[in-house]
């Protein structure tokens, strides 16, 4: 058995045929030329889209570096006794050449002759004292030369017949900070407590 293959003959159409087979062509040819230049016009105009991140570093950059040790002195400012009650200021100098920042309390410590802590004294945070008002902590920066201050209080009225501790020396070291100052100061807190505020811009009044 043969096998017939059919071959198409445009002319064997009729005319109608020929033409809308034409037109067809034409149009898909056209539509695809249109699709061609909207997706390159597309593909130019569109720009990738960018980020930008926020750099914390800007704004930390301008904030002064915390006090180091090296760059601070401290001496005793005042003494103020009433009642029993015994408060001292200390303050906290920049003598360095450029700004710094302190935050918080300082460490306080009372020491023998040894220079060991003093048994039996608990030192406390506190945010005021007898003679001082209530203050929570707060940044305080120090130009050079410039100070800051904080205040210890303690209460001296012994019992009949006791004895209060008493130190040689104190130890105070600037908040956030590792090293310490070692003063020569006779604290004697008969209740075994002492209390300390956090630093205060300038001296405490």
């Amino acid at each position: 058995m043969q096998r017939q293959f059919f071959r198409y003959n445009a002319k064997s159409f009729p005319k109608c045929y020929r033409e809308l087979a034409t037109s067809s062509s034409i149009f898909l040819i056209f539509t695809a030329a249109i699709a061609g230049c909207t997706n390159s016009s597309l593909a130019t105009k569109q720009q990738p889209a960018t980020t930008q991140l926020f750099s914390p570093q800007t704004h930390l950059a301008s904030q002064p570096p915390r006090c180091q040790t090296a760059q601070l002195s401290v001496s005793k400012v005042s003494t103020n006794a009433g009642a029993g009650n015994v408060a001292v200021i200390y303050a906290f100098t920049n003598k360095g050449s450029s700004p710094c920042n302190l935050y918080g309390y300082p460490g306080f410590a009372l020491l023998d002759s040894k220079d060991r802590p003093l048994k039996g004294v608990k030192v406390i945070r506190s945010q005021g004292t007898y003679f001082s008002k209530q203050q929570s902590p707060r940044q305080v920066t120090l130009a050079p030369n410039g100070q800051a201050s904080f205040e210890i209080a303690y209460n001296q009225v012994r019992d009949v017949g006791q004895s209060c501790p008493t130190s040689e020396k104190i130890q105070i070291t600037p908040p956030n900070a590792y090293h310490h100052f070692t003063l020569p100061e006779q604290i004697n807190p008969c209740t075994g407590q002492v209390r300390v505020t956090s630093v205060q811009p300038g001296i405490i009044q």
